[in-house]
């Protein structure tokens, strides 16, 4: 009994020993996580397509593609190339209608004219991504470069195409009317980005591309509906 008293004792006497002082350390503190939806929608590049409008007096068809690097934060290197089915003016849709006249005049016949105005446009610049916490995030972009444009006219008399014979009904098509022409570019919009599953995004968004031509100033406006591939 004795030895039972002293083992007790004993086992006491350690507890007590314990250093009382001792605290229970704070649970460490927990590093937020970047979720997926956090992160940049861009890390190091980007590649895609777009379809969608473009026009300026009349609404065509639209095809482009597009490119970048991230470069800094939120900024991106960009280059993109863009075809435009139909960028014709009022002007120069008003200047083959005159032509249409004065054919169907000299003639004593009914004529019509008609322009589209295709066009294709390259340039590179920068994009701004305003990166936040949700999926969605607008942008900013601006490019330089320089668009082709094509001028094809089609007049008609009594029915028939006669664009390719009009200098024997005494007209003459001079360069405001036909050929290729080449132009210094701006072009400038905003839009959206949306993550999609992986590494996949869509793009929407408007740009004003801008240009002089014989006439003055044009402003083409580009509606962009597409996606890509980012890494």
């Amino acid at each position: 009994m004795k030895r039972v008293l002293e083992a007790v004792l004993m086992g006491t006497m350690i507890a007590v020993a314990a250093p009382a002082s001792a605290q229970t350390q704070p649970p460490a503190q927990t590093q937020p996580v970047a979720t997926a939806a956090a992160a940049p929608i861009v890390n190091q590049g980007y590649i895609g397509a777009s379809t969608g409008g473009a026009g300026v007096e009349k609404f065509g068809g639209l095809f482009g593609l597009e490119a970048g690097v991230r470069v800094w934060k939120s900024l991106d290197i960009v280059g993109e190339l863009s075809w435009m089915s139909n960028v014709v003016t009022r002007t120069q849709l008003d200047r083959t209608a005159d032509i249409a006249t004065a054919l169907g005049t000299s003639q004593n016949a009914p004529a019509t004219g008609s322009m589209e105005v295709p066009a294709i446009y390259g340039g590179l610049g920068a994009r701004w991504v305003f990166e936040n916490t949700g999926v969605v995030r607008p942008y900013a972009i601006v490019t330089f470069g320089a668009v082709k444009t094509e001028l094809k006219p089609t007049f008609t008399l009594n029915g028939a195409d006669v664009t390719s014979s009009m200098g024997q009904y005494g007209i003459t098509l001079g360069e405001d009317v036909i050929g290729e022409y080449g132009h210094g570019t701006v072009s400038a919009g905003g839009g959206v980005l949306v993550k999609v599953g992986g590494s996949w995004y869509l793009d929407g968004g408007v740009r004003i591309t801008s240009f002089s031509d014989s006439d003055g100033r044009v402003n083409v406006t580009r509606v962009v509906v597409g996606g890509g591939f980012r890494f």
